[in-house]
């Protein structure tokens, strides 16, 4: 072809540049959709919500991802689930390990869980943001980076159950995390208590066999909720061992398995355990209930002078708690002593009302849950820094 009498060179001059040209268009155009199905990339939206978050505007990431439809929050779980496959199958630094310690996974966690939140609020499924969060989780467990991160978040998670008093799902999380780390006092405790609650509200359920007399399912129903009873507190007891073996430390393990031990006819090995408790020599809340409950077994054992000393060591810890107080109380009647029996109840009652701090008693059968909002925080923050 002809250009100002030369003919152009089709390497060199303008009609092969422009075939240059178009050929690197034609490479870009073909790699853009091989590059947005990569099957290991997050999208740009998932990410800017996640980023969101992260940067402080939590309300309106929240609000934003809440709807966010099942098939579009699956798609975003599928990439990242191949993204950290790839990452953690880098012997060495490879592009996907570098993508994936670039991604806010901690705050893409905390995000779908404060979702499940906000859907509870509001009287919806949170199952939706529950099982983002639950795969989330997966994958930062097996991150060393991450998996303290997310152990404290499976702690937390059945906490807030438990304190929402959400039985089942408290104890469906507890088991999860347990699975992840066998090793969590935390979860055992959460374990532990729930069981131990749940002994104490199962109720008598009548028997609805129609060929016993009145008599005979009165009795079969009692036998019923005995097993039942029985069968969490024993549930309880294995789970509060598991934490006393993995954490020896822990009073407050030792403590809930004494009171656990009391409550299955153990007194002996109850006792023996509480006075343990003491010697360790624990926080003031812990010293009281092993009082209380020490107090407990004396008055079961007509030992009346030992009880009223064991409520009295409590009362020294607390004056102003009403569980003790109460306590004290009962045993001044039993010994005969109505009138202080009567100065113990008004002194209980004068004081309602006007406690800075719950009475421990108050707070012991909700387990790991207290203070469960402030460690959700604390999490927050970490995956906001």
């Amino acid at each position: 072809m002809a250009d100002g009498g030369r003919l152009s060179n089709p390497r060199t001059g303008p009609g092969g540049r422009r075939s240059k040209h178009l050929a690197a268009l034609l490479l870009l155009a073909l790699a853009a959709p091989a590059l947005a199905q990569r099957p290991d990339a997050l999208s740009p939206a998932y990410e800017a919500v996640v980023r969101r978050y992260q940067s402080g505007d939590r309300e309106g990431a929240v609000a934003e991802m809440s709807g966010w439809p099942e098939h579009r929050l699956r798609d975003e779980m599928t990439a990242l689930r191949a993204l950290s496959q790839g990452a953690f199958a880098c012997p060495y630094r490879c592009s996907a390990a570098d993508r994936w310690a670039m991604t806010p996974v901690r705050a893409a966690l905390m995000l779908h869980s404060d979702c499940a939140q906000r859907a509870r609020a509001h009287g919806q499924s949170a199952r939706l943001h529950e099982s983002v969060a639950f795969e989330l989780a997966g994958f930062m467990k097996d991150d060393p980076g991450h998996r303290a991160f997310a152990r404290r978040w499976y702690e937390a998670t059945s906490a807030l159950a438990q304190g929402e008093a959400r039985w089942g799902e408290a104890l469906d999380w507890a088991d999860r995390g347990l699975l992840a780390f066998p090793d969590s006092v935390d979860l055992l405790l959460v374990r532990g208590s729930i069981e131990e609650a749940l002994a104490a509200q199962a109720a008598p359920r009548a028997s609805e066999d129609a060929l016993l007399d009145a008599g005979a399912r009165e009795s079969r129903s009692q036998l019923l909720h005995a097993q039942e009873v029985r069968g969490h507190l024993e549930s309880a007891r294995r789970a509060l061992r598991s934490a006393v073996t993995t954490d020896p430390s822990r009073a407050e393990a030792h403590l809930r398995l004494g009171r656990v031990a009391w409550r299955l006819g153990e007194a002996a090995e109850a006792r023996s355990v509480l006075v343990d408790v003491l010697a360790r020599k624990p926080d003031p809340a812990t010293a009281f209930l092993a009082h209380l409950f020490l107090g407990r077994l004396d008055e079961d054992e007509g030992r009346l002078d030992a009880a009223s000393r064991s409520y009295e060591a409590a009362l020294a810890l607390d004056a102003h708690a009403q569980s003790a107080r109460m306590a004290l109380s009962h045993v001044r009647l039993r010994t005969g002593d109505a009138a202080a029996a009567r100065r113990e109840v008004e002194t209980a009652v004068a004081s309602a009302g006007r406690r800075r701090q719950p009475d421990p008693f108050w707070l012991y059968p909700w387990g790991p849950s207290v203070g469960v909002e402030d460690r959700l925080e604390a999490l927050r923050r970490e995956a906001s820094s």
